[in-house]
Order: C-alpha cells, then sequence, then structure tokens
C-alpha cells in the first residue's frame, strides 16, 4: 500500500515548480497559495524524502544524439545487467517493463560515433543480454518539460510566467569548460544560487546569470521538476511504439503532444515511426487511450506497447523500488 499522498498545497507546489524551476520561493508563494519561509521548508521536505527532485540532462541545442533500447535478458540476469547499465553515464533511464521487451533504456550520447561506440563495443560486454533493438531518435519532438500536474488553473500559470520571464539568449558564445561545470552544478542542485555558480565557476555573477540564462534559453541545458510516480496521482507508465504513414508522421506526432498524458514523442529511425512515453492515471486509461488515438489517427498503427514495471534509473538519477530517488 501506498506510505504517502500528496497534499493540494504539494501539488500546487510542484506545478509550480514545472512551470519555473528555479523561481524565488517569494515569486512562488502567491501562485502556490503559502508564503515563502514555509514553501522552502516543504521543498526540503519532498526532495529529502525523495518524493520530488529537479533533474537535469544535457539538451537537443547541445547537439545530443537520443536513442531507444530494446533489451531482452535471461530473468536471472535482470538485476545484474540493470545495475550494470544503471552505472553508465550514456545512460540516461532505465524503465523494466511488461511486454515486448524486459527493459527500454534512454540513452544520450555526445555523438553517433559515441552512440555506435556504446551500442557496439560497450554492449557487447554485458552479460545477461539475450538480444538488443536500437532506435536511433530522428527529433524529440517534446518530453516531459511540457508536462503538467495541472493543480494550477491557466491563469495561476500565465501569473507565474508574467512574474518570472523565461530565459533568454545573451551570450554568443559559451566556453565549453563553463558550461561543463555549469552542467556539473545544476545537477548536483539545480536551483543553485547565481552566487555559488559564480565562486565555483570563477567568473562574475554577472557573468554567471547570462551563461546560466544562455544554455538554458538554447536547450544546451535542461532542468525540470520531476516527481515520484507512483506517488504522483500519474501511476501508470507506458511506453507505445508506433507506426505511420511518412507523410503523416509530423502532423501525428503534433497531435499526439497536445494530449495531457504524454511525456515523450520522438521520431525514430528503425521499425517504428514514433515512440511515445505516457503517464495514466489507471490501467483501465491504456484501452481508452488506445481507442482514442485510433479514433482520432486511424492510419497510426500502435505496433506494440510495454508498461513500466519499475524505473531504477530517471534522468541520471537512481530510484528505489518505490519510485523514490536515493537520497545520500
Amino acid at each position: 500500500m501506498q506510505d504517502f499522498d500528496f497534499d493540494e498545497r504539494d501539488l500546487r507546489l510542484l506545478h509550480a515548480l514545472q512551470v519555473r524551476p528555479r523561481a524565488p520561493w517569494t515569486t512562488l508563494a502567491p501562485a502556490v497559495g503559502a508564503d515563502p519561509v514555509t514553501l522552502a521548508r516543504r521543498w526540503e521536505q519532498l526532495q529529502e524524502e525523495g518524493l520530488a527532485w529537479i533533474g537535469c540532462y544535457q539538451g537537443a541545442g547541445r547537439g545530443v544524439v537520443t536513442a531507444f533500447l530494446e533489451i531482452e535478458c535471461a530473468p536471472s540476469s535482470m538485476a545484474t545487467v540493470t545495475e550494470e547499465l544503471a552505472n553508465d553515464p550514456e545512460v540516461l533511464t532505465i524503465d523494466l517493463t511488461a511486454g515486448g521487451r524486459d527493459m527500454v533504456v534512454t540513452l544520450i550520447c555526445r555523438d553517433d560515433a559515441e552512440l555506435s561506440r556504446y551500442v557496439l563495443d560497450r554492449l557487447s560486454t554485458v552479460e545477461g543480454i539475450r538480444s538488443m533493438r536500437t532506435h536511433r531518435s530522428i527529433q524529440v519532438v517534446a518530453d516531459a518539460q511540457v508536462w503538467r500536474l495541472r493543480s494550477l488553473n491557466a491563469g495561476e500559470v500565465k501569473a507565474l510566467e508574467r512574474a518570472v520571464a523565461p530565459p533568454k539568449e545573451l551570450l554568443s558564445r559559451v566556453p565549453a569548460d563553463i558550461e561543463d561545470g555549469l552542467l556539473r552544478i545544476l545537477r548536483e542542485d539545480a536551483r543553485a544560487s547565481v552566487s555559488r555558480i559564480s565562486g565555483e565557476l570563477g567568473i562574475s555573477q554577472a557573468r554567471a546569470r547570462s551563461t546560466l540564462s544562455t544554455v538554458l534559453a538554447q536547450q544546451r541545458v535542461v532542468i525540470r521538476l520531476e516527481v515520484a510516480r507512483p506517488y504522483s496521482g500519474w501511476p501508470v507508465y507506458v511506453w507505445f511504439f508506433m507506426r505511420v504513414p511518412a507523410t503523416q508522421v509530423g502532423s501525428v506526432a503534433g497531435k499526439l503532444v497536445g494530449l495531457d498524458e504524454v511525456r515523450l514523442v520522438t521520431t525514430t529511425v528503425g521499425n517504428y515511426s514514433l515512440v511515445v512515453a505516457v503517464w495514466l492515471r489507471r490501467i483501465e486509461d491504456i484501452t481508452l487511450l488506445e481507442r482514442h488515438l485510433g479514433e482520432r489517427l486511424p492510419f497510426a498503427e500502435i505496433v506494440d506497447r510495454s508498461i513500466v514495471l519499475r524505473t531504477p534509473k530517471h534522468l541520471g538519477i537512481r530510484l528505489d523500488a518505490s519510485g523514490r530517488r536515493v537520497v545520500g
């Protein structure tokens, strides 16, 4: 039985952080309906309990290559394969699934050469993998940056967006070593202060602020609020693998992005035109969603689907069997 439920104020806080992950507590307070000190304290509690956190990863603006691996393992090897892959920095997310594959692994590599080395050389050394299929992403049409808990109403969201402007591209170029250092800091603490960033990178606060704004605006670095899925109100996690006529891929992808349940839509090279990840409120909603897609997109074929049983690693962060972030 689930041992925790977010209350309405928690959900409002988390939705606000989805909209503006680095907003000051004083700015978030009016939207959430609590004083800044209370929000800061509650956020620390949620983080310490592994129930919510802000993830950080390399974005498309950095020119990275994303790929999805369908892996099948011998049952006795699942735990060892999972643990070995979880230690690899190229592995962003591992989902253990029921269906036509044992796990779906999301990779982020610097380029196609690194992807090739990982798939062809590294994975051949992992004992227990029986078979594998690789799907190189062509374009990530949308990811969970745009997914929302929907605890704030539209007016409250717009007010928060007006109160904290989105990041702007302020620099023509950010040196690679500075960007790498900033990525390291934000992975440790995505809400790290400008003064901390300035001190650790050895640059002025003005330069630190401009650097941060630029890499976020360019989607070179992505930060987003994450919540332990089993406690989110959306506990059912499903991967869909779809085949769509080439002339319809863009149209179908755009319509999928507009669905409340969708957290990832990507076009791919391989057996599938589209790979889609969704969160649902109930297991029965899988059938309802498939029926809706069939009615709305009759030429888009769902070739296969898999339900996620457990996610040991998500956005580079280790999770326990209950879906909470492993803290410490």
